[in-house]
């Protein structure tokens, strides 16, 4: 007991006055896509926009999932994409380089800030791409701005959470929550192992992810988890009567192909594409593949 009550308080010690480390990454490092951005206000707050391609190009939104960034999903999809399509990306709300919001918030009021975003950009109806958390605001963002999106994909998502994991969820983002304000790690720490243990990442990134994936805190970390866990798109998304694509990894371990599936299922003539043996993170391992359905689909 004696040598674990002096661990605790080295530890609190620790936490209280120490240093904060970093780990040390191998050179060479380098950034993926340099791709400047400028902000956009919606109300008071800013939104960081990043753009490629040209300005006279079909334009296309891309949005980031739970987590993550523009930059952090889209640095390999996007300049590609960008070589004839003038492509858009947002770090939405508790997100990257976004506000930072502790209080409670929905899915749908991350889809009317990028809906306010496109009204300053100029822009009407525009094709949009949505990934994990992105594909519930795309959903969102359809169903509350009709005649804003005229093509829908949405990778590795859902309509909604079945209950008996919902709550298994929120007890998990408040459990978290609470080890990260106790231990100063947590999510982030997670994400960056786990992208460049399966390769998804490069190693020669893996400074630019680690800086990328820190963009948060454990509040608004918590509050986006929660939105995601209570959207639920069931009872309006087949009516919305726009071209869909689904692109479902069959292996996803964190939004479960069942659910992915049944989403389908509800959205009539939705096109259904199966990426055998990719994981949640499909937009990292599998991106030609993504690429090839895109230009397929928005012809």
């Amino acid at each position: 007991m004696r040598l674990l009550r002096w661990v605790f308080r080295s530890w609190l010690v620790w936490r209280l006055f120490g240093p904060t480390f970093k780990p040390q990454f191998k050179a060479p490092q380098g950034h993926p896509w340099r791709l400047s951005g400028r902000t956009v206000f919606v109300g008071d707050e800013e939104f960081l926009v990043r753009e490629a391609g040209p300005e006279d190009g079909d334009p296309i939104l891309l949005i980031h999932g739970l987590g993550g960034s523009s930059l952090g999903e889209w640095y390999q999809i996007g300049p590609k994409l960008a070589t004839y399509r003038r492509v858009i990306m947002v770090d939405h709300r508790n997100h990257g380089m976004a506000p930072q919001a502790s209080q409670r918030y929905e899915v749908e009021d991350v889809a009317d800030d990028i809906a306010a975003v496109l009204d300053d950009l100029g822009i009407g109806a525009i094709d949009v791409v949505g990934y994990s958390m992105g594909g519930a605001i795309a959903q969102a963002l359809a169903y509350r701005h009709p005649g804003r999106v005229s093509s829908l994909v949405l990778i590795a998502t859902f309509a909604s959470h079945p209950d008996d994991m919902k709550w298994i969820r929120q007890v998990g983002a408040i459990l978290t929550r609470a080890w990260e304000r106790f231990t100063g790690v947590g999510t982030p720490e997670v994400r960056t192992g786990y992208l460049l243990a399966t390769g998804a990442v490069e190693r020669r990134h893996s400074r630019w992810l680690w800086e990328e994936t820190h963009r948060r805190i454990p509040d608004t970390g918590a509050q986006a988890t929660l939105a995601v866990v209570r959207f639920n798109s069931r009872q309006w998304i087949g009516r919305l009567g726009i071209k869909t694509m689904v692109i479902i990894p069959t292996d996803d371990l964190l939004v479960p192909p069942a659910w992915q599936y049944e989403l389908a299922g509800l959205i009539p003539e939705a096109r259904v594409v199966e990426v055998v043996g990719a994981r949640h993170e499909v937009v990292w391992s599998h991106p030609d593949r993504i690429l090839d359905e895109l230009n397929s689909f928005l012809i």
